[in-house]
């Protein structure tokens, strides 16, 4: 056994760690009380997690050895500063978990040395700013977690690098507002969280760049109001999560634009009743939670009972009235059986508002065929097909198209008015000329018509008679008058 040590050292292997646990070329320190990086690892190390430590600091260089490191977890330890060049020298990375830790604090390249990262786990720290350029070179990141920090906003163009994410967290947060930047080059993500922030408000808008994303989770915030802004579709979105707000009223366009929106949780807000337009555009749910509302049982829950006695899917038939006093209580679907008339109530399904003249083929074979497909769908006119900004900025083109012919027309005049006279003038000379010719040419076809035939034997005698003047000759005019001469 002590021959063998020496061979271990010549070899570059070294023995597993005390109080580790080692698996091939993985190395296990859980709940060991490392206050630093065991020193004796083996150099082909692949794996190594060191969870529930007392780790404090992360120095420069600190893994450089382990350059085999393919993921590598820090989580729950009492992490406090990670030095900028802490993870120099593990280009191979690709996970890495800081999380449950008291990380403040990140210099901007921090993780320009792990190119390979797929996730990154910062979650659970007290983390107040993003830096610009923070995830700048992790070009290959699928998994972002910043869950639970402190932050209150998103630097611009912060996600740029990220071209390959496909999962990003900002919950629990205290994000106020977003940019129209924000999420710049997140094209592949499919799943955003923003619940437990401070926004008051969320506007659609924001996302048309997330061209493919599944899933947008906005439960419990204070927003008061979802709207659309500018007309679009967005056929991607399948499950949206508004629950635990203060919205009061729905805005029917921003389920107009949402044509295959499959789950949508509404609980815990304070809608009192739901209109016409609303419901009619819930073309292809087939999951919807609306307990813990406001709901008025009167004439104006109407469209919402009818729309739920079609709806084949999964919902819950519980939601409960608290309006008015006497239906305190009372389950909306069974008051509307005793209490209110809408039998007589018909909701005819919409089409989305905004429709794009070559949809994504595809998102064709993500869409579900709506449970509720009982309701008649009446299609929008083409018409609709051409959004409002296309029209005019057709009719700006051509104003301006007509502007540039009058302007180059009004310099050319004011500039060369000699040039415009003499343009005049040999328009006016030709005009003259055309009208001289005409009688000319008259006058030539009327002469033409007139022709001598003149047939004499081929004789000398004949010859001395037409001297002596006393031959006979025929004089033809226009082919049709015959006389004597």
């Amino acid at each position: 056994m002590l021959c063998s040590l020496p061979l271990q050292v010549l070899s570059g292997e070294r023995m597993c760690p005390y109080s580790c646990r080692c698996e091939g070329k993985i190395v296990h320190c859980e709940s060991a009380g490392f206050q630093d990086i065991p020193e004796n690892i083996s150099v082909g190390c692949q794996g190594l997690s060191l969870r529930y430590n007392d780790l404090h600091t992360m120095l420069p260089y600190q893994f450089a050895h382990l350059n085999q490191l393919l993921w590598l977890y820090l989580d729950h330890n009492q992490i406090m500063f990670v030095d900028s060049r802490a993870f120099q020298g593990v280009r191979r990375l690709k996970e890495l978990i800081l999380s449950s830790n008291r990380i403040s604090q990140l210099h901007n390249v921090t993780f320009h040395g792990v190119p390979n990262l797929r996730s990154l786990d910062l979650s659970y720290n007290m983390l107040q700013e993003l830096q610009p350029g923070q995830f700048f070179g992790l070009r290959k990141l699928q998994n972002l977690h910043l869950r639970s920090n402190g932050l209150t906003t998103i630097p611009v163009r912060a996600f740029l690098e990220c071209r390959s994410l496909e999962f990003l967290d900002l919950g629990y947060n205290r994000l106020r507002v977003l940019t129209r930047t924000a999420f710049l080059g997140l094209s592949r993500l499919m799943e955003l969280h923003l619940e437990h922030n401070q926004f008051s408000r969320i506007n659609f808008f924001l996302f048309p760049r997330l061209a493919n994303l599944r899933a947008l989770y906005l439960q419990w915030n204070r927003i008061r109001a979802v709207n659309q802004g500018l007309p679009w579709s967005w056929y991607t979105l399948q499950k949206l999560d508004i629950s635990g707000n203060e919205i009061q009223v729905l805005d029917p366009v921003v389920f107009q634009c949402l044509p295959n929106l499959q789950v949508l949780n509404l609980e815990s807000n304070k809608l009192a009743n739901m209109s016409q337009e609303v419901v009619a555009a819930w073309i292809s749910l087939t999951t919807i939670s609306l307990a813990g509302n406001m709901w008025d049982c009167g004439p104006g829950i109407c469209p919402l009972v009818v729309w739920l006695k079609n709806f084949r899917g999964t919902k819950d038939t519980s939601i409960i009235c608290s309006s008015p006093k006497h239906l305190q209580g009372e389950k909306v679907m069974e008051a509307s059986k005793t209490y209110i008339d809408c039998d007589d109530y018909e909701i005819t399904a919409q089409s989305p508002l905004y429709l794009r003249a070559n949809p994504d083929p595809r998102d064709a074979h993500q869409w579900t065929p709506s449970s509720s497909d009982s309701l008649l769908v009446t299609p929008a006119p083409e018409q609709d097909n051409v959004s409002f900004h296309k029209v005019v900025m057709g009719g700006v083109a051509l104003f301006l198209s007509v502007s540039l012919v009058l302007s180059v027309i009004y310099v050319s005049w004011k500039r060369y008015p000699g040039a415009t006279r003499l343009l005049q003038q040999s328009t006016v000379g030709r005009k003259r000329r055309k009208k001289s010719q005409e009688p000319e040419q008259n006058l030539s076809s009327q002469l033409q018509e007139y022709y001598m035939s003149y047939n004499p034997a081929a004789t000398p005698e004949a010859l001395e008679v037409l001297g002596n003047g006393t031959g006979t000759c025929t004089c033809t005019i226009s082919s049709s008058r015959e006389c004597e001469v």
